[in-house]
């Protein structure tokens, strides 16, 4: 798959790329990563998502060519990066409509094939370290793709943490590292980025805790979400993951018009794609989310119910031979 991907780039002239709304490092690292890759080979690019940037990427490479502004104009090709479901890419779908060709790349287990060329691979940690293979294969590479397909590694693999992370993970991002990345100033930029305000706000929320009655699911509901140019919830979720024993975490946010968002992350047995495709979303097996069309209380009822039926299922849940 990626010999047609590298034969539609040489044979087009013009690229529209986009990602999934609410970018984050893997996406947006991604989009910067393919933007300077086109531009090395003398193609026209440009990047277009749904959002503005988030404060915290604002230290990546050629982030002030992404606009949320959208022009009508012709793409011979359009590169669509860590984005599930066309739908995801927000109001850039319209744009991809009109697009000759469209290039899925994605490492969602949950990617409904909406290309023309779809390069999936769920085995894969993040789509930055897809994207290494398409350097790879090219020979190009500088310290501007580094640093963003690092960014995007890094940030997918929970730094490295998550079951996907395995020895290529390593090996990719040991040669990315020749090019002058500096893991402490990305892990800062990163993660040292909270108020006194916020970790009020996240203690608040964990006080708040619910357990089923074997302590292997715990979530939280909170009715007054905090949007932020830096999204709480994988700090949320990071506290959560220190509970001994817990197997699924779940996050129920209140949207407006009685919507409800809720978050999965899971450690080793529970799917919680398949949960979150139950109820209309997907994701990962480890990490997956949905919106319902509920309020807070009747999608936790929902979802609770479903997952301690889903769960119990599975004997090694519960620990049982």
């Amino acid at each position: 798959m990626i010999n047609k991907i590298i034969e539609k780039i040489k044979s087009s002239k013009s690229f529209l790329i986009t990602s999934h709304m609410s970018v984050e490092g893997d996406a947006l690292g991604s989009e910067l990563a393919v933007y300077r890759l086109l531009t090395k080979l003398q193609k026209r690019v440009v990047v277009y998502n749904h959002d503005c940037v988030p404060e915290i990427y604002k230290f990546l490479p050629f982030v002030a060519r992404v606009k949320n502004h959208i022009r009508e104009e012709a793409f011979d090709a359009g590169i669509v990066l860590d984005c599930s479901d066309s739908s995801r890419a927000g109001k850039v779908k319209d744009a991809l409509s009109k697009v000759k060709c469209i290039i899925n790349i994605d490492h969602h287990i949950s990617n409904t094939m909406f290309g023309d060329i779809n390069w999936v691979d769920a085995g894969i940690g993040s789509t930055c370290q897809m994207l290494y293979a398409l350097c790879e294969k090219l020979r190009i590479m500088d310290k501007h793709i580094a640093l963003n397909l690092y960014t995007g590694i890094f940030t997918d693999t929970g730094n490295f943490t998550y079951a996907s992370t395995n020895g290529e993970t390593h090996r990719v991002v040991s040669n990315l590292m020749k090019y002058n990345i500096h893991p402490d100033t990305i892990d800062e930029r990163l993660h040292s980025l909270c108020k006194p305000h916020d970790l009020k706000f996240i203690s608040e929320i964990i006080a708040s805790l619910k357990f089923d009655a074997h302590k292997k699911i715990c979530w939280a509901r909170i009715r007054h979400w905090e949007e932020k140019e830096y999204d709480l919830t994988e700090v949320v979720f990071s506290i959560m993951r220190l509970l001994n024993d817990v197997e699924v975490f779940i996050l129920f946010k209140a949207c407006e018009h009685d919507k409800t968002r809720v978050n999965f992350r899971s450690r080793h047995v529970v799917d919680v794609n398949k949960v979150a495709k139950f109820f209309g979303g997907g994701g990962h097996k480890r990490a997956s989310g949905t919106t319902i069309e509920d309020t807070l209380e009747g999608a936790e009822r929902k979802v609770i119910s479903f997952v301690k039926r889903y769960a119990n299922g599975i004997k090694s849940m519960r620990g049982e031979n």
